[in-house]
């Protein structure tokens, strides 16, 4: 299929519809993978046509976007009369992601292919390969996960995820600005008090109440007990819709109730038992059975 017809069958597949259609369903309905339906989605959208994202929900159209126009013609005919070639679009930056099966990159993997996009894994063992010269120019402290995203370098789990949301727009992982007040507040809720009530809780200790006032995670168990009630009767911890704070929470509470450093609430098992079927998290955990047992 030629670009021509992709754009031109892409708002054909949009243009009549009222419900927003999912990316994965269009990107297969088109033929082609999500990384090439989001640089389509581009191309509309740099000579006018707004096809407009509902976060968590997929694409729509207004009703009065009309066929492409004739600068979206392929390049051969475009350039027909003067004997110019439009430039080609800029190769997409590389995306790298270290990581090892056994730690927090999980969380940014799970991201990854919440997003569809390509990324190149690059795993590091413990140990001499995480402090190699090599690797402490990409994270100083040699350790992971980070990402290298063309030139940018990210590091911290819940950095790179925030980072990716707002790198991929059309994945829609990320509320609209103007609603992220809950997306922020429970990531990075979750990536610095929580993390370090845990890390607290987990090596026995337990502080004074005049102790708790100095740290900035607080006590443990008030912990708790905010997050259940952030999780609680609800799908999704920032709004309506799938995002990647519940990439980061989600991560936290599932894997904090497997090895004991949350404990199994009801809230807490409601809240993971309906996001641990989604089929990235699930091709996330196969990839690492996979890893550990030497097949890769």
């Amino acid at each position: 299929m030629t670009r021509t017809t992709r754009l031109q069958e892409l708002i054909r597949l949009l243009r009549h519809r009222q419900e927003p259609m999912p990316g994965l369903a269009l990107a297969e309905a088109l033929g082609c993978s999500l990384r090439t339906l989001y640089q389509e989605i581009a191309v509309l959208r740099a000579v006018g046509i707004e096809v407009v994202n509902e976060p968590g929900q997929g694409y729509v159209l207004p009703p009065e976007v009309t066929l492409p126009p004739p600068a979206l013609a392929e390049p051969e005919a475009a350039g027909q009369g003067d004997g110019a070639l439009p430039e080609p679009a800029p190769a997409p930056a590389e995306l790298v992601f270290y990581t090892n099966p056994l730690s927090r990159g999980g969380i940014v993997h799970w991201m990854l292919e919440e997003l569809g996009v390509n990324y190149r894994t690059v795993t590091l063992e413990y140990g001499a390969a995480m402090k190699s010269s090599e690797y402490i120019a990409i994270n100083p402290l040699g350790k992971v996960p980070a990402i290298r995203h063309g030139d940018t370098v990210v590091t911290e789990a819940a950095a790179i995820c925030a980072y990716l949301a707002d790198a991929f727009p059309e994945a829609g992982l990320a509320p609209p600005p103007a609603a992220r007040g809950d997306y922020y507040r429970w990531l990075f809720l979750a990536a610095g008090p929580l993390e370090s009530a845990i890390a607290l809780n987990t090596l026995g200790v337990t502080p004074t109440p005049e102790q708790a006032m100095r740290l900035g995670c607080g006590d443990y168990w008030s912990l708790m007990e905010t997050l259940a009630g952030a999780v609680a009767n609800r799908p999704f911890i920032a709004g309506d819709a799938f995002s990647a704070a519940d990439v980061y929470v989600g991560s936290h509470i599932g894997w904090g109730m497997q090895f004991g450093t949350l404990p199994r609430r009801p809230e807490f098992e409601a809240y993971w038992a309906g996001l641990r079927e989604r089929p990235a998290l699930r091709r996330c955990e196969a990839s690492v059975d996979l890893a550990l047992a030497g097949g890769a």
